[in-house]
C-alpha cells in the first residue's frame, strides 16, 4: 500500500522483499542519479499537490523496486548490503513490543543468518507520483496508463486508502501467470503470447543471485565452497593476487570453461563453518530459486531454522523454493592477442543459450540449443577491456557490450511444447558458464542475477500450494529443502504446474507486486465494495471482477524515489531503537522508478 505525505499505503502482504540492477555504464548510472535528485526536488517543492504528490511506502510488496519499512544490513560474512522486511514492527500483532522486533535475516548472497534485533529499522521510500496523466487525461502531455507502469491507485474495497503496484493487465486483456512468467491474450485475440518487458524495465527488476566480489570470510580457505570453478584441468586459473579474476590460457583446439555452481551453505553447515569445523554434509550445488533476503525476517521465537515449524512462522524465511531459470550474467572481459573466441552461456531446462564472439572481428553469434538465432557485429574484440552482460529472460536472449545492446530488444525463441514449461535438469545446477578458445581471456567482476518470479497465488509457494505440511514431497526445514533442490528430478516431479487466468474488463486494470511471494496484489482482493441495495452499502455497481482496479480509482504514475532514508555514518550515536546520528542523504538509492 502507499501512504501519502499524505500517505500512500502500499499494503502489500504479511511480509515483503531488493536491489535494483542495471547494465548501464557507471557514469550513466551516476548521471541518472543526479538527474533524478534534481528533478525530484524541483517537483517536490514547486508542483507538489497539483502535478505531483509525495507518498511513503510502508511495506515491501514492491521490493526491490520500492522498499517499505526495513532493516539494511552489511553482511558480516561477505559484505553484501541487503534489506530485511520490518513492516510488522510497526503494523503487526506485536507492533511496538520487544517480541515484535525483527531478530534475524538471511543474506541472499551467502545465506549467512545474522542476528539483527539491535539494528535500526528505516521507514520506507519516499516517492513522487505524477498525477496529471491520469487525473487530467486531456492535457497535452498526458498519456494513458501503460503496461509495467508503477502506479498509485485507491484500494477499491477502501477507497480512502492508496495502494501502489505495477500495472500488468490492461482493459480487455486476459492475464495468465505460469511458472513465474506473464502471458497476455489481448482483447479480440484467441491466443496468449508471452509478455516481455522493455529492456530498461527488465534490467531494473532483476534480483541478485551472487556477486563474486562478496565472498564469505569463513569460506576463504574452503575451496570446496567456491562458486566459480574451471572444468578443464588447469586451463582456467584464479589470479592469486586478485581474487575473483580468472585467466584462461590460449587453447586453439578446445573450448575451456569456467562454470558457476550455486553452492549455498544451509543453517546446519553454517553453524559448523562458524566454529571452524567440517560440516557433516558436503557442499552440493542446488537450483536457483526465488530466494530473497527481504522475505527472511524472523522473530526471536522462530530464529532457529533447524527446527521444523508446522505453524509456518519461520517457513517463509527459508522455503523460497520456486525454481527460476531466467538468469543474467555480467562480467568484465579482457582478451589478449588478435584472435580467438569467447562464449557466454546460460542453461535453462537443460538447454544451452549462448553468445559466441569472434575476438578478431567482434562478430557475435547467438544460439538457443542447436538453433542459431542471429549474428551481429560488436565492439568486443581482443586487446580491450569490456563490460559484458548476457541475459536469458522471458524466452529472449540479449547481449550488452559496454552498455549497448548488440541485438536491439533481443532475440526471441520458443519452447518445443508451448503447453509444457521446461523442467530443471542436472545441467541447471551449473547454469552460468564462460568459455574461451584460442585466446588468453581474463574475466572478473562476475555477477549473476535472476528475473522476478510471479507466484500463481499471492503470498504462496507454487510447489507447495494445495499440499499439506506432512506431504512427503515437501521439505520441512532448510536442510531437507537443500536436498530437494540438489536433485532437479525431485523438483521436476511437481510439474506440470497449473496456470491462473485473470480476465480484465474494458474499464479495469490488473495490478501485481514485484515481490510476488509476499504481495497482497489485486488477485487476493475481495468484492466488499460491490453495491448492496438491500443493506445500502458498497459503491461499485459495475460488477467488477475482484482483481480489477476501475479506471476512476487511478491516482498517478510513480516516477522517482526522492528520499530512501537517511544513511548513518561516522560514530553511530543511537537515539532510541531506530534513530542514528549522524546521517546523510542516501544518494545511491535515489532513482527513477522503472
Amino acid at each position: 500500500m502507499a501512504r501519502s505525505s499524505s500517505t500512500i499505503t502500499a499494503p502489500a502482504s504479511k511480509t515483503k522483499v531488493a536491489a535494483q540492477t542495471s547494465a548501464a555504464r557507471p557514469e550513466e548510472g551516476w548521471r541518472e542519479t543526479v538527474e533524478a535528485i534534481v528533478v525530484a526536488f524541483i517537483l517536490a517543492l514547486l508542483v507538489r499537490g497539483f502535478v505531483a504528490e509525495a507518498f511513503v511506502i510502508p511495506t515491501g510488496s514492491m521490493a526491490p523496486t520500492l522498499m517499505g519499512r526495513h532493516k539494511e544490513i552489511d553482511c558480516p560474512q561477505c559484505g553484501y548490503v541487503y534489506s530485511v522486511n520490518a513492516a510488522e514492527e510497526a503494523e503487526g500483532p506485536h507492533a511496538g513490543t520487544p517480541e515484535g522486533r525483527v531478530a534475524s535475516g538471511i543474506c541472499l548472497n551467502c545465506r549467512y543468518q545474522f542476528r539483527l534485533a539491535k539494528e535500526p529499522s528505516f521507514k520506507g521510500d519516499r516517492i513522487l507520483v505524477m498525477k496529471f496523466p491520469y487525473e487530467f487525461p486531456r492535457l497535452p502531455l498526458s498519456s494513458g496508463p501503460k503496461r509495467w507502469d508503477v502506479m498509485v491507485f485507491r484500494y477499491p474495497e477502501k477507497p480512502e486508502e492508496s495502494y501502489i503496484k505495477r500495472l500488468v493487465g490492461l482493459p480487455g486483456d486476459t492475464v495468465r501467470i505460469w511458472y513465474g512468467d506473464i502471458s497476455i491474450k489481448p482483447a479480440g485475440s484467441r491466443e496468449f503470447h508471452q509478455e516481455r518487458r522493455p529492456l530498461y524495465h527488465q534490467q531494473a527488476m532483476q534480483m541478485m543471485v551472487y556477486d563474486d566480489h562478496h565472498r564469505p570470510k569463513a569460506l576463504k580457505d574452503r575451496p570446496e565452497w567456491q562458486r566459480w570453478v574451471p572444468t578443464n584441468g588447469q586451463s582456467w586459473a584464479e589470479e592469486t593476487t586478485t581474487p575473483g579474476s580468472f585467466v584462461a590460457k590460449s587453447n586453439p583446439d578446445t573450448w575451456t570453461e569456467l562454470r558457476y555452481r550455486h553452492l549455498v551453505p544451509d543453517p546446519v553447515q553454517w553453524n559448523a563453518i562458524e566454529t571452524n569445523e567440517t560440516p557433516d554434509r558436503a557442499p552440493k550445488p542446488i537450483l536457483i530459486t526465488d530466494f530473497y533476503s527481504y522475505n527472511t525476517n524472523l522473530s526471536v521465537r522462530a530464529s532457529d531454522l533447524t527446527v521444523p515449524r508446522p505453524d509456518g512462522d519461520s517457513e517463509y524465511a527459508w522455503n523460497q523454493s520456486d525454481w527460476v531459470g531466467d538468469l543474467t550474467l555480467s562480467a568484465k572481459v579482457n582478451a589478449h592477442g588478435t584472435s580467438g573466441s569467447v562464449r557466454f552461456e546460460l542453461i535453462e531446462g537443460g538447454v544451452s543459450n549462448r553468445a559466441e564472439v569472434d575476438l578478431a572481428t567482434g562478430a557475435v553469434s547467438v544460439f538457443h540449443g542447436v538453433t542459431k538465432l542471429g549474428e551481429a557485429g560488436s565492439n568486443l574484440k581482443a586487446g580491450g577491456n569490456h563490460d559484458v552482460t548476457f541475459a536469458n529472460v522471458d524466452n529472449r536472449l540479449t547481449l550488452w557490450v559496454d552498455g549497448t545492446p548488440v541485438f536491439g530488444d533481443g532475440l526471441i525463441y520458443s519452447d518445443p511444447d508451448p503447453n509444457r514449461h521446461p523442467d530443471p535438469t542436472i545441467e541447471d545446477l551449473n547454469p552460468a558458464r564462460i568459455a574461451s578458445r584460442g585466446a588468453e581471456v581474463r574475466v572478473s567482476d562476475l555477477v549473476l542475477k535472476r528475473d522476478i518470479y510471479y507466484t500463481l497465488n499471492p503470498g504462496r509457494i507454487d510447489y507447495s500450494f494445495g499440499r499439506s505440511w506432512d506431504d512427503p514431497k515437501l521439505p520441512r526445514n532448510p536442510v531437507e529443502l537443500a536436498d530437494m533442490l540438489a536433485d532437479p528430478a525431485r523438483v521436476a516431479a511437481f510439474s506440470p504446474l497449473s496456470y491462473s487466468d485473470y480476465p480484465v474488463s474494458d474499464n479495469g486494470y490488473l495490478m501485481l507486486g514485484d515481490n510476488s511471494p509476499r504481495s497482497k496484489d489485486s488477485r487476493a482482493w475481495n468484492d466488499e465494495d460491490k453495491y448492496d441495495e438491500t443493506n445500502q452499502r458498497g459503491w461499485d455497481q459495475a460488477n467488477r471482477e475482484r482483481w480489477e482496479v476501475p479506471r476512476k480509482m487511478l491516482t498517478g504514475k510513480a516516477f522517482s524515489v526522492y528520499w530512501p532514508h537517511g544513511k548513518p555514518f561516522g560514530p553511530n550515536i543511537q537515539i532510541g531503537s531506530d534513530f542514528r546520528l549522524p546521517f546523510r542523504p542516501y544518494f545511491e538509492r535515489m532513482k527513477w522508478i522503472h
